[in-house]
């Protein structure tokens, strides 16, 4: 990343000036304020049984930006119990990545299954998702 770009904002969406972060100058503050909020309140002993509903109830910061620090490794969900967020597919509660072992593994299996299919021999070569779209060109 080039220092000094002009990029626009993941947050806000306002043009800023880019230089270690994705966000503008307000919005870095108030994610950071947010994340100190969590923080403190994870800090009190008789919080680490919440789970990410009622921890974005109490602080009233959303399930979203709590599953950003959580992926980014700013909270550490291992070290509570019920924390984690939800699959990207089937909604089961994780603690990383962006699926569980279960939606991973199907979603591998058929990846393998279907280069295992384009590779056969009775495939002439091209993926048959290029053979349409030529078909359609002519």
């Amino acid at each position: 990343m080039g220092a000094n770009q002009l990029d626009n904002c993941r947050f806000c969406g306002i043009l800023f000036l880019k230089d270690y972060t994705d966000y503008c100058i307000d919005c870095f503050k108030e994610i950071e304020n947010n994340f100190n909020a969590i923080n403190d309140f994870l800090k009190d002993s008789s919080n680490h049984d919440k789970d990410i509903y009622e921890i974005s109830q109490a602080t009233n910061i959303s399930v979203r930006q709590i599953t950003d620090f959580i992926r980014n490794g700013r909270i550490y969900a291992e070290d509570f119990p019920n924390l984690g967020y939800p699959c990207q597919h089937c909604g089961e509660l994780i603690k990383r990545q962006m699926l569980c072992h279960n939606c991973f593994d199907s979603f591998s299996t058929e990846i393998e299954r279907t280069l295992k299919f384009e590779g056969s021999p009775e495939m002439s070569g091209e993926p048959q998702l290029w053979k349409m779209r030529q078909g359609t060109k002519k």
